[in-house]
């Protein structure tokens, strides 16, 4: 066999093997096909084998589904596996309702898999324990990441003692827990615990590494100001819950050696820039991209593709501050863990993380519920997935009724009402209907694995999970698609007078919380928190080619400034931010009051913050009442000349060079790719100059912000 024939084959069975558990018996015989065709045309051993393993594998085809089906007969419990592969073509009809994921034929939201065909659901409480996990092993092993499985008669199945999640991996089934399920619906629109009593909150916008070092800048000043204990609530999205979060959970260290010592623009030389930023800020010169193509290639089989992103950021961001540790799960406080404790003593406090008790008492990182898997969401169906120590999930029902998702056949879902307490988010539903509808301690099925900090903030910053995909020979070669990279959860909607039937759990995928709002202010609009500063981190400056302070009635402000921003008065740009059309909060008119006061500032050479008073627009579609005013600080990145003109010369002069020095772009570095060979990495005096930003942004202010947070 020539020696190029013999590599090509040995290329073609490397390829083929990182899919095995996909492969059926007609897969197989398409890729002995494919490997004659593209390789040569003469006969191989290498075919042949894989014609018989073809054969081998069709042969013993059913009876391999009844032992991947070992205790799964029960019409109680609902599997979505169908056994059957769509690697090359589309499901059968014959399995009825089904999708394509990850190769698989999966059954569709609300129905389960029965002698490899999806039938409607019709029970909901699991009285027996499945075991297939949907893989094959009839050529190859079982995947590491099912964890415990055993091969039987080509398909793998958990190990005695083990049962299946929905994603295919083997857990040891856990004894029901307690925990408390609050309903947040228009006929009991109270929050849960200190979440219905805030009244001064901070959000802080999203954007990768510049919204982390920005978010950095305006924590020191507010720190410095000693403003932090007046401050109820952090609300943060994407990248400032990168910030954010290691904020709020990391003790063993100062707030000096988290944050940095305090800092003025003149003293900003470049070799002072050019210091290892503090602690937070050393975040953002990570290169994440670096550490891509080694996890690609070694946690392919190992790694859930859908885990991949919070692993990642887990390991190379949360770890050197103690908090990787994804088997922990989540508490406000130590008040609160006790509470949970007594309540489910198979648990125990190392199991748990709490945040940094000087830090504010409620932190809310916005994520999205997009849709079920094999579903799409829409305007209407995305909703905010609000992630706290305490409770997850996702408050009223949008527009108070059922909602669709797209490519279904119509059915109608119910999705939010309420949460549930965090160390049980992430599990199938409660086992009783008046347990669903929450009020109290309900007694449900632990989730198989732990809904930990690092999760909470992969979701949160989902839209990142786009840098595995940069490494697009690995992705092309393992078979990856982008849907594949976004977080998954079981789900469950709480249940009311109004909508009263049970509803079982489904599996959703997450998204970034950009994506129906990348501000984390509405989120403390629908706790009717009175006062709110917004800190925008933003990409987009202020339009300096227009008169904000003229009539405005009859001009486009789209593109104007942030959508981030206009969004909430009810002005979005076409195709960009898909989910955001109903997020009007605000008057226009408030609006057009805004950007005039931002322009003043703007043409004196003075910071973007301004203080505004304004009244609150009833919103159907995130439950928010109207009729009543919140007071506002608006934090707009935007460049200032006011902190130019106090820099050192020589970092003014780096400055004013653009793209061809050390800070183009300034202060909107990019998002992705800033400086050549990263993705979301920053240099070290990128990443100091901008917090120093932020922080001289809330000083020069400090009059404004410490008469605000006055009580």
């Amino acid at each position: 066999m020539p020696a190029m024939s013999r590599l090509c084959r040995i290329l073609f069975l490397i390829y083929w093997s990182s899919n095995a558990e996909a492969l059926d018996g007609s897969d197989l015989v398409e890729a002995s096909l494919n490997a004659e065709e593209n390789c040569d045309a003469t006969a191989s051993p290498w075919t042949s084998w894989l014609q018989r393993t073809a054969k081998r594998k069709s042969q013993s085809g059913e009876s391999a589904t009844q032992s991947a089906h070992i205790n799964a007969s029960s019409d109680f419990y609902c599997d979505s596996h169908t056994g059957g592969s769509c690697r090359f073509w589309s499901c059968s009809e014959s399995r009825g309702p089904t999708m394509c994921r990850s190769n698989e034929c999966r059954c569709k939201p609300g129905y389960c898999a029965r002698d490899g065909a999806c039938t409607k659901r019709t029970a909901h409480i699991a009285d027996t324990c499945n075991r297939q996990t949907g893989g094959s092993c009839s050529v190859f092993g079982c995947y590491s990441y099912r964890g415990p499985v055993q091969c039987a008669d080509g398909a793998c199945v958990c190990k005695a003692g083990y049962c299946t999640a929905d994603d295919g991996t083997c857990h040891q089934p856990k004894p029901p827990i307690s925990a408390r399920v609050a309903p947040v619906h228009f006929d009991a629109p109270q929050f849960p615990g200190p979440q219905a009593t805030i009244r001064t909150g901070v959000c802080f916008s999203g954007g990768g590494s510049r919204a982390l070092s920005f978010t950095l800048g305006v924590l020191r000043a507010l720190e410095s100001l000693k403003l932090i204990p007046h401050v109820d609530a952090i609300s943060s999205v994407s990248g400032g819950t990168w910030a954010s979060a290691i904020y709020m959970f990391a003790k063993d260290v100062s707030v000096e050696e988290l944050l940095g010592e305090d800092t003025h623009p003149n003293v900003l030389t470049m070799a002072k820039l050019r210091e290892v930023p503090a602690r937070l800020g050393d975040v953002a010169t990570t290169n994440i991209a670096s550490k891509i193509s080694s996890m690609m290639f070694v946690s392919k089989g190992s790694t859930n593709p859908h885990d991949m992103w919070i692993k990642l950021y887990a390991e190379a961001v949360l770890k050197p501050f103690g908090l990787a540790n994804r088997s922990q799960y989540m508490a406000a406080n130590e008040e609160s863990l006790q509470s949970i404790l007594e309540r489910n003593p198979g648990l125990t406090r190392e199991q748990f993380m709490v945040p940094n008790p000087l830090r504010p008492k409620t932190f809310i990182m916005g994520g999205t519920m997009l849709a079920p898997l094999g579903l799409s969401a829409t305007e209407d169906s995305a909703v905010s997935l609000q992630m706290s120590p305490d409770f997850t999930g996702s408050p009223f029902y949008p527009k108070d009724k059922l909602v669709t998702y797209g490519g279904g056949d119509g059915r109608e879902f119910l999705v939010g009402g309420g949460f549930v307490e965090s160390f049980a988010f992430g599990g199938s539903a409660p086992l009783s209907a008046d347990g669903q509808r929450g009020g109290g301690d309900v007694q449900m099925e632990a989730p198989p694995t732990a809904f930990s900090l690092a999760d909470a903030i992969g979701i949160s910053s989902a839209a990142f999970a786009s840098v595995l995909l940069s490494v697009p020979i690995a992705a092309k070669l393992f078979g990856y698609q982008a849907e594949e990279f976004l977080p998954v959860k079981d789900v469950w909607p709480v249940t009311s007078n109004k909508f009263p039937n049970w509803r079982a759990s489904l599996k959703y995928q997450l998204g970034d919380g950009a994506e129906v709002d990348n501000t984390g202010m509405m989120a403390l609009l629908q706790r009717k928190v009175p006062k709110i500063v917004a800190v925008f981190g933003t990409n987009r400056p202020l339009a300096e080619d227009m008169d904000f302070c003229l009539d405005l009635s009859q001009i486009d402000l789209r593109g104007k400034a942030t959508n981030d921003l206009l969004d909430k008065f009810g002005v979005t740009k076409e195709g960009v931010g898909e989910y955001l059309v109903y997020n009007q909060v605000f008057h226009l008119d408030d609006l057009h009051k805004l950007l005039c006061e931002f322009q003043k500032k703007l043409r004196a050479g003075d910071p973007l913050v301004v203080q505004q008073r304004l009244e609150v627009l009833e919103n159907e579609k995130w439950g928010i009442k109207g009729n009543w005013h919140v007071n506002m600080i608006f934090v707009y990145l935007h460049r200032s000349k006011r902190f130019d003109v106090n820099l050192p010369p020589e970092t003014l002069q780096e400055v004013e060079k653009g793209g061809s020095g050390g800070f183009g772009n300034w202060p909107h570095f990019k998002t992705s790719h800033q400086n050549s060979g990263s993705f979301t990495s920053y240099t070290p005096a990128q990443v100091n100059l901008l917090a120093g930003f932020g922080e001289y942004m809330v000083r020069f202010n400090a009059n404004m912000f410490e008469q605000f947070f006055q009580r």
